[in-house]
């Protein structure tokens, strides 16, 4: 049975359901950055989180807009993409807390019942709350960091931001807003810290410079 999901298992559900919009549209995940959508760092971060378990990285809000632009993406591709962060932040907190095949079956029941939430209510803002608790409260890993740690909080920082936004209550959508500000903080710290990389590395400019535009995305948000 591990052996049947490990054949052709696609972990991420935001860069699955990408990917297969994507390909509806004759497109695939590499020409994301051709397209001016993303820098080709990320393009290759959602194609291994595909084959490695454990990784969550999705497109920022911003992104995603311009992806539905310049990919002419109709509303059942946009409830699709939209399900797929929220049911990928569900995904990344129960991958901690079982094993990933478990975590990755409920995540996809949790996903059907967004697409048919977002269906039901024909592209409305509203959405059920999803609750990410404990989603960013690691203690200190120390000063041996490296950018893989940073890369991970960039990407629970960036999936609170898009839970914030499609939250219910406005209590929800500061709260995920605060933790937001919380992991692009921390992601820059890291980042920081990781003297090696700082100024002299395109791949580090860029991871940077995407955790600042994040914390300014949260910050609005926190101010709404």
């Amino acid at each position: 049975m591990a052996m049947a999901w490990s054949q052709g298992t696609r972990w991420n559900i935001f860069a699955r359901e990408l990917a297969d919009i994507l390909a509806a549209h004759n497109k695939v995940l590499g020409q994301l950055d051709d397209m001016g959508i993303t820098h080709s760092q990320k393009v290759s971060r959602l194609q291994r989180s595909l084959t490695s378990a454990g990784h969550f990285p999705t497109l920022n809000p911003e992104e995603i807009e311009a992806l539905i632009e310049a990919a002419h993406l109709d509303a059942s591709e946009q409830n699709r993409l939209r399900a797929a962060v929220l049911a990928t932040a569900v995904e990344r907190i129960l991958m901690d807390r079982m094993d990933p095949h478990t975590a990755l079956m409920a995540s996809e029941d949790v996903f059907a019942i967004f697409v048919a939430a977002l269906r039901e209510q024909s592209g409305a803002k509203t959405l059920a709350h999803v609750r990410a608790g404990g989603a960013l409260d690691d203690t200190d890993a120390g000063s041996d960091v490296d950018l893989d740690e940073a890369l991970d909080w960039l990407d629970r920082a960036t999936l609170e931001l898009h839970t914030s936004r499609n939250a219910v209550s406005p209590q929800a959508r500061f709260s995920h807003a605060q933790l937001a500000c919380a992991g692009y903080a921390r992601a820059l710290e890291l980042l920081e810290r990781g003297g090696r990389h700082i100024g002299a590395d395109d791949e580090w400019r860029y991871w940077h410079d995407e955790a600042l535009r994040g914390h300014d995305m949260a910050k609005v948000v926190l101010h709404s």
